[in-house]
């Protein structure tokens, strides 16, 4: 096997599980694109092109990424579906969570994205780039579109858990979660009012107003929004800055924390987007359409390393990168450097890019 078998199986794999509908040319673009990002460690059309697998000069490959970013044909809606449902596919029958968050790049740019937990990691199943002064639609219309859009893409018979920092958790949130048989595990803001089972009002900070407290039960919330039955795990726990306000769909037990901390892989996710591993906040792309455009390749990168970093840990070879007992490389950080170090010693049999290598438990 050579260097340019690896990179015919990656653009396989491309075409016919992840954008089985795009246009064949679309399709290798963002498989070589991906594939380059990936080995370059960072999204600059002028960095990642020199990497790029084909005969082209690094101008022309250049030249090429930024016609991707700015092709009008080129539908990020309508890519998002088809990456989600080639991820979600093995998912089927099983537990699904579910992280819905926004994120910043710089002070020009903000992304609010879905994406599935996997491996301590969030893959990316459907984003909306927009600048924070020019909304292409009211916030709330923004979240529910996201999450109709990933409804449309859940495998047959999966259970959903859908987690939320308290800057998202919505009545509009919860009233999509209920309607869909989803479950939910949200922050509350400390100010969010809280009717208790004995008719009396507090705030959701008075719950657990110091450390060493807690209140667990059924309660109503959203007073604005018209009241709203859930349940509420309020905790502070001792040697922690401050109390967890969490809302559930579930009967309210200290578990839910547990389910909630995992809300922190996608803030991982989000510092290999940037610095971490792709360097999406240095790139020069401030047109909101060609940022999700090349969000949709920093997407598939992430999807091309955490596939390779399972593939690299089920066969046993992570201690080839990782030397230490207790593991410290992320699944796609170890993905990134088991792709850089075999095709440094041309080891091209030992990457594995024919499918993708997921494991989801």
């Amino acid at each position: 096997m050579s260097a340019a078998a690896i990179v015919r199986a990656w653009r396989r794999t491309v075409a016919e599980q992840l954008f089985p509908g795009l246009h064949g040319h679309q399709a290798n673009a963002l498989a070589d694109l991906s594939f380059a990002l990936a080995v370059a460690g960072h999204c600059q059309a002028g960095k990642l092109a020199p990497h790029v697998p084909t005969h082209a000069q690094p101008a022309s490959s250049q030249r090429r990424c930024e016609r991707l970013l700015a092709n009008g044909r080129l539908q990020p809606p309508v890519a998002q579906r088809q990456l989600a449902g080639g991820l979600l596919a093995p998912w089927g029958g099983q537990t699904i969570l579910l992280l819905l968050d926004e994120t910043p790049k710089a002070n020009d740019l903000r992304v609010l994205n879905v994406r599935v937990a996997y491996g301590h990691r969030a893959l990316p199943l459907a984003a909306v780039c927009y600048r924070p002064d020019a909304l292409p639609q009211p916030m709330p219309q923004l979240v529910g579109g996201l999450l109709r859009q990933v409804l449309g893409c859940l495998p047959e018979g999966a259970t959903v858990v859908l987690l939320a920092d308290r800057g998202l958790c919505w009545p509009l949130v919860v009233d999509f979660c209920h309607e869909h048989g989803w479950h939910y595990v949200l922050r509350l803001q400390g100010q969010t009012k809280v009717l208790l089972p004995d008719g009396s009002e507090r705030s959701a900070s008075e719950l657990a107003p110091r450390p060493g407290t807690r209140w667990l039960g059924e309660a109503e919330v959203f007073k604005k929004a018209g009241w709203r039955g859930a349940n509420v795990v309020a905790t502070w726990e001792r040697g922690v800055a401050e109390p967890w306000l969490l809302l559930c769909d579930q009967r309210a037990s200290l578990r839910h924390c547990r389910a909630y901390a995992k809300r922190t892989w996608v803030e991982e996710s989000h510092r290999d987007d940037k610095a971490g591993s792709f360097h999406w906040d240095d790139s020069q792309v401030h047109d909101p359409a060609h940022a999700l455009r090349l969000l949709l390749l920093v997407a598939l990168a992430m999807v091309l390393a955490a596939s390779l970093g399972s593939a690299a840990t089920k066969a046993g070879w992570r201690r080839w990168l990782d030397p230490h007992r207790r593991r410290r490389l992320s699944v796609v950080q170890l993905g990134l450097r088991w792709l850089r170090y075999a095709l440094a010693h041309e080891l091209y049999h030992l990457i594995k890019l024919g499918r993708l290598y997921l494991y989801p438990k």
